[in-house]
This record gives structure tokens, sequence and C-alpha cells, in this order.
């Protein structure tokens, strides 16, 4: 299952450890990518 919560689809991980977390790295993948990185901008130092 894709990691984002609010797509949920399903898809085949074809790579070589299993590692894929998003059907589509170009739209679920980087919105994740873009939250996580604002995220560690607005946090303290």
């Amino acid at each position: 299952m894709c990691a984002n919560p609010e797509c949920g689809a399903a898809f085949y991980d074809g790579s070589p450890n299993a590692s894929r977390r998003w059907h589509d790295v170009r739209t679920c993948g980087n919105v994740a990518n873009l939250r996580a990185s604002r995220a560690r901008r607005a946090a303290p130092a």
C-alpha cells in the first residue's frame, strides 16, 4: 500500500530490497518529502 494515508493505492514493489513507499514518487512521494522538509526547517535548532 502507498504510504500516503490520503492515497491508499496498492502497488507491486519490484525493487531489490522491497523498500518502495509510494506508488508514484512524483505525486505522493513529492508531497510527503516536501512536508517533511518544511517540518525540519520550522523546527527550532
